[in-house]
């Protein structure tokens, strides 16, 4: 349903209660003084003259409320607001209903005798009211304050994303150009290789939403790439294997999610390392999420497979943090001279 028309029906349902509920005050008030012996005369002008003027000062109570709400119920401005207005409606309804009594007398005597209680009536019914607005705008107050700090803390949450992603950008690329530098001299045609690697990638990474789910597919196709790139510096060293025995087109993951997590198995696996190097990346389903493993080899005497500082895993564990929620999506264990980075994805 349109918002808009959702508010306007609130408003109207409410309105058509409240009216409702002076409808029924008045029938009340009508039915106990017909018992009294007055004209039957005076007591519909009174009560109907009273219904109307209620129900109108009743109605700019609830616009009053509604676009100068106050922290405080009973403060000095909505006190003067029922006081004045239960002083209109008793002047008002005084004057119609002294205009159509039928003589001076009969109107004195109900006068005299219904005035108090009238009186202490209105003022009832107008502080009731006025409670009744005041309580409702407050939960719309409540609730608009409410969507107002989730929206600062997704704005907070995009813009720490975008951060994190440009954090990537110049460290992927710089970590990329350098060994095009290097190959430059060494070898030129996989230089070039690796520029069209590379820019393909960058096309396919450089616009992504950072706070986007893509399916794993496309997040798979993107490491093939980065790996490729890789290759072209390791040459036969490096081998990439993957498990995926599950159908991944289905699963979304955090676009570019899986990056650093590859870039650090190449680093712990391949620097200062002369051996070839196998690269396994596992996906598993499990309930209500997919486990992501990836494993590589390291030395343990020349390396510290830790989760580091600066972008790598512990941009991760804070972008999981965002999207999430849950600050354990993240692991790492070390088996022998095997290293696993085991990323947990809720799928919802």
């Amino acid at each position: 349903m349109n918002p808009t028309k959702k508010k306007y029906n609130a408003i109207s349902n409410r309105m058509v209660k409240t009216i409702i509920l002076l409808v029924l005050i008045a029938i009340a008030q009508y039915t106990v003084l017909s018992g009294q012996g007055f004209s039957n005369r005076i007591i519909l002008t009174d009560v109907i003259s009273t219904l109307i003027f209620t129900i109108t000062f009743t109605s700019i109570i609830y616009i009053i409320q509604q676009y100068y709400h106050s922290k405080e119920v009973l403060n000095v401005p909505n006190m003067s607001t029922i006081v004045l207005f239960s002083f209109l409606t008793i002047l008002w309804s005084h004057l119609a209903t002294s205009a159509f009594a039928e003589t001076t007398n009969a109107y004195n005597d109900f006068y005299n005798m219904t005035f108090t209680l009238k009186s202490i009536l209105i003022v009832l019914v107008y502080i009731i009211c006025h409670l009744i607005f005041w309580i409702d705008q407050q939960k719309v107050q409540e609730v608009r304050i409410q969507k107002f700090a989730i929206e600062k803390e997704k704005e907070a949450n995009r813009i720490e994303m975008n951060s994190l992603q440009q954090q990537f950008k110049p460290h992927f690329l710089f970590n990329s150009l350098n060994s095009i530098n290097a190959l430059t001299v060494v070898n030129p045609q996989e230089a070039q290789k690796m520029v069209h690697l590379l820019s393909e990638f960058m096309r396919g990474a450089i616009n992504v939403n950072p706070s986007e789910l893509v399916s794993l597919e496309k997040e798979i196709h993107h490491i093939k790439l980065y790996t490729d790139i890789e290759k072209v510096r390791f040459g036969s060293r490096l081998e990439v294997n993957y498990d995926l025995t599950e159908d991944i087109s289905n699963f979304k993951v955090p676009t570019l999610i899986l990056q650093p997590i590859i870039e650090n198995a190449v680093k712990y696996g391949l620097y200062d390392n002369t051996d070839d190097v196998i690269i396994s990346i596992q996906v598993k389903k499990q309930q209500h999420s997919i486990k992501i493993s990836v494993s590589n080899p390291f030395d343990p005497t020349t390396q510290s497979a830790s989760k580091g500082t600066g972008y790598g895993l512990q941009s991760i564990e804070k972008k999981m943090l965002i999207l999430y929620n849950q600050s354990n999506l993240l692991n790492t264990k070390r088996e022998d001279n095997t290293f696993t980075t085991i990323l947990e994805i809720p799928q919802r």
